[in-house]
């Protein structure tokens, strides 16, 4: 498959899928990692395998400008990197969100400018081993982002849609369940989205590739949470 775009016709665009699609319903799996420093090495946590579901609504376009209403739900099971180091919690973890994107699209509507507004939470690094113990454990951390973001959409030389999203959050801490407070930070996320064309056997059909990488500032260093994975969607 190539992702390779071209000077297509304008009316081609016309055909988009994500012009007319309002309701998107989506499962697929990732891997997660989180990372924090401590006193007797770096502390990695593991989940693969991780499966996630997705769901959004958007509203038709007026005047080039749409709301898009989305929600997540991820399962993960984390395990220490390396075997020299325990984790309390072993039992699966569930982290959800919801977010509020207001969009603006320009003339051909193949660009996309939005904010973000999201409420979720997420699994941090709540204890870190230190010389007395090796031993760490993860918990709640329940915040609110808000950021800036664009979508970028083309046609691939088979003239199948593809588009490129990235946005840039800053994540505020609402509450926590740690022994190591955490702060605020900055969330990126990118993602690939392939769809079917329109009038096709698979019309409606599409995946999505993405990251996710957050940096949080804690009462020690700070702790970083990764995730990568893929999705498969219908609308």
């Amino acid at each position: 498959l190539t992702t390779r775009v071209f000077a297509a016709q304008p009316a081609d665009y016309e055909y988009l899928p994500y012009l007319d699609q309002n309701i998107k319903i989506g499962l697929g799996m990732s891997y997660s990692k989180l990372e924090s420093n401590s006193d007797v090495g770096n502390y990695y946590l593991l989940s693969a395998a991780n499966v996630r579901l997705e769901g959004s609504y958007s509203t038709p376009i007026v005047d080039s400008y749409r709301h898009k209403f989305s929600m997540g739900l991820l399962q993960e099971m984390f395990r220490p990197e390396n075997d020299s180091f325990t984790i309390k919690t072993k039992d699966t973890r569930y982290s959800a969100q919801l977010a509020w994107q207001p969009t603006w699209l320009n003339e051909e509507k193949t660009f996309l400018r939005h904010f973000t507004f999201l409420l979720k939470n997420q699994t941090v690094i709540t204890e870190i081993p230190n010389l007395f113990t090796t031993q760490g454990d993860i918990g709640d951390r329940y915040a609110l982002d808000a950021g800036v973001g664009f979508s970028w959409y083309g046609l691939t030389v088979s003239k199948f849609p593809v588009g490129f999203d990235a946005e840039v959050l800053y994540t505020q801490t609402l509450l926590d369940h740690s022994a190591t407070t955490v702060y605020n930070g900055l969330s990126y996320r990118m993602s690939i989205d392939f769809e079917f064309k329109k009038r096709s056997l698979f019309s409606g059909w599409g995946m999505k590739g993405y990251y996710q990488y957050d940096d949080l500032k804690n009462s020690y260093t700070h702790t970083v949470d990764k995730e990568l994975g893929i999705i498969f969607s219908k609308a």
